[in-house]
């Protein structure tokens, strides 16, 4: 939860600086972006949280590792992702720009 946490208020203070920065355009640069610090955060604060501090006690080149291998997926997804976000906001501002339904 404290990794969810820090890593929300880390994304969303992100994702504004960089909105203000941009205005309307690069919707791919704050939204990635602020997504790359969050989850490099969120990513290694469980890892350590559930793995280093928790029972098993890993070392920390295995924690590294890990969280490498985790945050790189993690990254790997949002930027596929990117071309769905573009559509997902075409669809979204045509959807709230048609006229209303059924008025005459």
């Amino acid at each position: 939860m404290t990794a969810f946490l820090v890593g929300q208020l880390v994304d969303v203070a992100l994702f504004h600086r960089i909105r203000a920065a941009t205005g309307e355009r690069l919707v791919w640069l704050r939204a990635t972006g602020s997504t790359a610090v969050s989850q490099l955060i969120d990513s290694f604060i469980v890892l350590y949280i559930a793995f280093v501090l928790g029972p098993q006690h890993w070392p920390i080149p295995l924690f590294l590792a890990v969280g490498t291998v985790n945050y790189c997926y993690k990254m790997a997804m949002a930027i596929i992702l990117i071309p769905l976000l573009y559509l997902g906001r075409r669809l979204i501002r045509a959807y709230l720009e048609a006229p209303a339904r059924g008025s005459a």
